[in-house]
């Protein structure tokens, strides 16, 4: 018996220390989650619950030279200092994420934010250069005085003193739309698919055009797949769905039924081959417009710019409009440069009504083409600025764009600090940062719709010298 009693209080006293054991392994989430710091912000992280890594496990054994020099890799060379005056708002490159709110692209945002090294002091070096990493992915794309112009002048379409024959009115009116049907078109905008809303806008559209006017329809990208054994037969894939002509209700609805959200994205291909069809439609009786509307970037390695550049060369002497739809930061890029090498203009949009309102005014201009072909005078057909073009818009549309890069700065910052990659000394600086930087782009907005104001009665040519001597010959005008 002696013998037994030792043994008894051993296996007690290993019962007792395992129980102690399993009760503080169990007791470690519960602890780690109440210290988990507890931030208003726009966007509440997923996942951060103990074990996971808040940074690559390497970040630590890092020099800050070296983590300086990996954040400035993510910056663009142009985003050399934080924007002040309003040429550096527009002028900023717009960032990765720009363009939609942080929860309809979360996921792809958190794994960018999750590989950013923690400089670890908080000096004004550091904080500044986090801030323009931001910016690269969150900067907006602010209007700029040269889509007040653009819009100008096409409002002021048949103005002789605008001196671009592409705005002067001709014998025919005709207008092509470019539509991207590629598989991202599939995407949700405003509780309908892209795909929805476009259809739906071109059919409104073509239905308000005067008995004159004539429109065509090319999609490209709808065949195939987005798998890469289909990249091929995708890539060649655009096609004349409804040719130039009068509206036509059942020819048009039987031409949009054809095809749905498909494969890859060939946007140079689509505009060499409108250049084709409208080749017989040449600038000097015709008046061509063209809207090229896509979701993304040339995806079929073509090249874009360069179609782009030589359909504006050509004998068809093109409008061309260049439509974003929901498109992210690259694909706004892109897209603008198409824009800029047609002579034309890019327009960002995220949803059917924005659509409908961009094509309002080609169907303005082709009312205004009718009275014209029936004997109108300009003089007779012309209006004000003011009454033609809502320049107001643009101010009120740059406090939007500050309001939704300041709620998706907020929201990264949140799931920066929730996931402890950088210090709550590091996101208080940013978060102070923030403030004074939308607060200066809500300045901004002010004064420039103060400045539109005054565009109010002045005509095209007035309002013209006015933006250009305001921004200081940055804008080209004619």
């Amino acid at each position: 018996m002696k013998m037994v009693k030792p043994v008894l209080s051993v296996i007690l006293l290993i019962c007792v220390l395992g129980l102690q054991a399993c009760t503080s392994e169990e007791a470690v989430p519960v602890d780690n989650q109440q210290e988990q710091p507890t931030r208003t912000k726009p966007v509440e992280p997923e996942g951060t619950a103990d074990g996971q890594e808040p940074a690559s496990p390497n970040q630590a054994e890092k020099s800050r030279e070296q983590k300086v020099a990996e954040l400035q890799a993510l910056i663009p060379d142009t985003l050399t200092r934080l924007p002040a005056s309003t040429e550096d708002f527009y002028s900023m490159p717009p960032g990765r994420f720009s363009g939609r709110m942080y929860g309809e692209q979360s996921d792809e945002i958190k794994e960018v934010l999750h590989r950013l090294p923690n400089l670890e002091s908080v000096d004004e070096e550091a904080v500044e250069l986090y801030y323009r990493v931001l910016l690269s992915l969150f900067g907006e794309d602010y209007p700029d005085p040269q889509d007040i112009i653009d819009q100008m002048k096409l409002a002021s379409f048949g103005d002789p003193s605008i001196g671009d024959p592409r705005f002067q009115f001709k014998k025919q009116y005709n207008v092509m739309i470019l539509l991207d049907a590629s598989g991202s078109m599939a995407a949700s905008a405003g509780g309908k698919t892209r795909m929805q809303s476009a259809k739906e806008a071109i059919t409104s559209f073509a239905a308000s055009l005067p008995a004159g006017a004539n429109v065509s329809l090319r999609v490209y990208g709808h065949e195939g797949s987005g798998s890469e054994a289909d990249k091929a037969h995708s890539c060649a894939s655009s096609e004349v769905m409804y040719p130039m002509q009068a509206y036509d209700k059942q020819k048009l609805q039987s031409s949009l039924a054809q095809f749905k959200p498909a494969g890859w994205t060939p946007i140079a291909l689509a505009l060499q081959q409108a250049e084709e069809d409208l080749r017989p439609l040449t600038g000097e009786q015709n008046t061509n417009i063209i809207y090229l509307v896509s979701d993304g970037i040339e995806t079929c390695g073509g090249n874009p710019v360069e179609a782009a550049k030589q359909l504006a060369d050509s004998d068809i002497t093109p409008i061309v409009n260049v439509v974003g739809f929901g498109v992210d930061g690259e694909g706004q890029q892109q897209l603008k440069k198409v824009a800029e090498a047609a002579g034309g203009r890019y327009v960002f949009i995220q949803d059917q009504k924005e659509l409908q309102k961009e094509f309002e005014q080609a169907k303005r201009i082709a009312q205004k083409w009718e009275k014209w072909l029936a004997g109108s005078t300009y003089e007779a057909l012309s209006t004000t600025i003011a009454q033609s073009v809502t320049i107001s818009e643009y101010g009120s549309k740059w406090q939007s764009i500050a309001s939704r890069e300041s709620y998706n700065f907020l929201s990264a910052l949140t799931e920066l600090g929730a996931r402890k990659t950088l210090s709550e000394e590091m996101i208080a600086a940013l978060e102070k940062l923030e403030s004074k930087q939308e607060k200066l782009a809500r300045q901004r907005a002010d004064e420039l719709e103060d400045f539109l104001d005054t565009l109010n009665e002045k005509t095209y040519q007035e309002a013209i010298a006015a933006i250009q001597q305001q921004f200081r010959g940055h804008v080209k005008g004619n």
